[in-house]
């Protein structure tokens, strides 16, 4: 849908910006994407005219570039420790993270132009920004025609591919955290703790009436900062672009079924499992914001659609800092007694969707299906199926005792942010023991994997006694829920699932990794 709004903001996007550097659809009309050469040659350029920036790396991919992380910051703020004793927010924005959606990396360099020289300065009074602007840099210098690498994506003409050098795709990497990419960003989300995590994507899926769609954090695992961004804060962003902007926004999702006659089946979105960055965040107690600009939409448009997007979400967390910060804080002193490990999508609620009427183009007629455009959109009242609720909940314990020989899984706990004990001496107790009924992998294999699940029960706490040197993973900590969440053998997204403990899985055995109820006070050694 088009309205003057918007292709004023495409007109203004296509000009010239005041005495600043201009990013690659700038210079060339909307007709080209930037490389990674073009983004670093782009920072290096703010880096000499002095600006309020501080430019660093994320690290470097399996190809050798280096992944650019730039801090936005007012001059006092040197470090994480003065980011939070400031009181100003934390914001972490990324762009693309799939190489073959390039919006994000544009508007990445644009906001941080704006914050260096333009209008948007003032932020800094407010707000500490950390920008990835090319996330996944292999993936975006993989280039081919947008036919290959984006079907259906309206513009540039040539992209780069969603995955990595390695063939990864990076937001399916945020449990398992193979990627370098991963394992770098997590290092300083860890070190910088950041209030809000925004990832810049392109939907490539129904024909619908909305700019943009979006989603907070859809783990069941909800926490007061992930309810606020999903019942107040998005909602209010999708008020500020429709009043300020003219653009229609909604919750992200697809139709069930584009076939007209079947719009009403209703609007679905995506996944509540945190291999996915947003779900990972907010299972983290973070407020955590997805965006999805349309990819029918030409590209100028879908990047000062996002651009707008960015700007409202920024602006608002400016306004609302103290109480963003009050209710991350109390997320991360939550200690719910159970944890969700598996989801179904919650009962619907019914809402008007604007979709575009399509036809038949011999792809079918599912929610990611090609079809044929008629430019007529209807606003049709459907389910909205827009969160999900536990389908499986699983007691948090105190602890859980992990064998010293799954250092792999150690490992991942710390790359997590987990804190991690090792037992410097035996330790015997009451421990809580899986029993395994049935082990299942995937036939095919995904991200490298073949995927496993089990089923089973806890049993009855009965003696128990881990050795020296097996890990201890305490539950009252900041992470404690994630903890859980990764370890607990039903999960969906856990340890288990990218077989991390396959080795020592046997059907009717015990899970290897034990629970327990009551304190460990045995000595422990930090583990690093």
């Amino acid at each position: 849908m088009r309205t003057p709004c918007r292709l004023l903001a495409l007109a203004l996007l296509l000009s010239a910006p005041l005495a600043a550097q201009q990013t690659a659809p700038e210079r060339t009309g909307g007709k080209a994407t930037s490389s990674w050469a073009d983004v670093t040659a782009f920072l290096d350029s703010l880096e000499r005219r002095g600006t309020p920036l501080r430019f660093s790396s994320v690290g470097t991919t399996t190809e050798g570039r280096r992944v650019p992380f730039v801090i936005a910051a007012a001059p006092g703020v040197q470090g994480p420790a003065d980011a939070h004793g400031s009181g100003r927010v934390v914001v972490w924005l990324q762009g693309d993270i799939h190489g073959g959606e390039v919006e994000g990396k544009e508007v990445a360099q644009m906001i941080l132009r704006d914050i260096a020289f333009g209008p948007l300065r003032s932020l800094l009074d407010s707000l500490v920004l950390l920008v990835v602007p090319i996330y996944n840099p292999d993936g975006n210098d993989a280039w081919a025609e947008g036919s290959v690498n984006r079907p259906g994506q309206n513009g540039p003409a040539i992209v780069g591919r969603n995955t990595t050098g390695l063939w990864l795709n990076l937001n399916r990497d945020y449990v398992k955290m193979e990627a370098p990419e991963t394992q770098g960003a997590a290092a300083l989300i860890d070190a910088w703790r950041p209030d809000l995590f925004i990832d810049l994507h392109t939907t490539n899926g129904s024909y619908h009436g909305y700019a943009l769609t979006y989603a907070p954090g859809l783990n069941p695992n909800d926490t007061p900062a992930n309810a606020y961004v999903r019942d107040q804060f998005l909602p209010a962003v999708r008020q500020r672009m429709k009043s300020r902007h003219g653009l229609e926004t909604f919750p992200y999702g697809n139709f069930r079924n584009q076939m007209p006659d079947s719009l009403v089946l209703g609007w679905e979105t995506y996944d509540a499992r945190p291999r996915f960055g947003t779900n990972w965040s907010g299972l983290r107690g973070r407020m955590a914001i997805l965006s999805e600009a349309y990819s029918n939409d030409p590209f100028p448009v879908r990047i000062s659609s996002t651009y707008a997007f960015v700007q409202e979400i920024l602006t608002l967390a400016a306004a609302e800092r103290s109480g963003i910060r009050r209710l991350v804080a109390q997320s991360a002193g939550s200690r719910p007694d159970s944890v969700a490990v598996r989801s179904v999508l919650a009962p619907p609620t019914e809402q008007p969707v604007i979709a575009e009427i399509t036809t038949a183009a011999g792809d079918g007629d599912g929610p990611f299906a090609r079809r044929v455009r008629t430019g007529q959109f209807r606003t049709v009242r459907m389910p909205v199926y827009d969160r999900f609720i536990a389908s499986r909940r699983e007691a948090r314990p105190v602890a859980y005792l992990v064998p010293a020989s799954l250092r792999d899984v150690a490992g991942l706990l710390v790359r997590q942010g987990v804190q991690v004990e090792q037992l410097s001496a035996p330790w015997q107790g009451p421990a809580e023991r899986f029993r395994i009924d049935s082990i299942s992998a995937q036939p095919y294999a995904f991200e490298g994997h073949r995927t496993v699940t089990v089923e089973g029960a806890w049993l009855g706490a009965e003696p128990y006694e881990a050795a020296a040197g097996s890990y201890l993973v305490r539950t009252d900590q900041p992470l404690g829920t994630l903890a859980s969440y990764l370890l607990e053998p039903a999960s969906e997204d856990g340890v288990v699932t990218w077989n991390l403990v396959d080795r020592l899985l046997t059907l009717r055995a015990p899970y290897p990794i034990a629970r327990t109820r009551v304190p460990v006070r045995a000595a422990t050694v930090e583990q690093h």
